[in-house]
């Protein structure tokens, strides 16, 4: 069922081993030895596995911390943090709008 949603929370970038691709990362934290058939990378499927955990945007994984806050309308944002880190707050229809769609337009909207 699609329903509005609203979250607020914390972006952190999850660092990589040196020299590894955002591909290896994943494949790594997933922790399988082999790509699901059904999936077309180990980013999708380490992202529709863990949803809501993980965010990729600019070739770079997030780990996501967040809260569920009361929906009233459309919130797309992210800030920067000293420490590396992306505060966001989004809150949108689930039903035309999907997690990770709602994080990049905070990117875009932060321009």
């Amino acid at each position: 069922m699609s329903e509005t949603v609203h979250y607020r929370g914390t972006l952190t970038v999850v660092e990589r081993s040196v020299n590894e691709t955002l591909e290896e990362q994943c494949k790594r934290i997933l922790g399988y030895p082999e790509l699901e058939s059904y999936h077309d990378s180990f980013q999708e499927q380490l992202l529709h596995e863990n949803y809501h955990a993980y965010v990729i945007h600019d070739d770079v994984l997030y780990f996501v911390e967040k809260q569920d806050i009361d929906p009233d309308e459309d919130i797309c944002r992210v800030e920067k943090n000293s420490n590396g880190t992306f505060d966001f707050e989004v809150k949108y229809y689930n039903g035309g709008c999907s997690f990770d769609e709602a994080i990049q337009e905070a990117f875009e909207n932060n321009k």
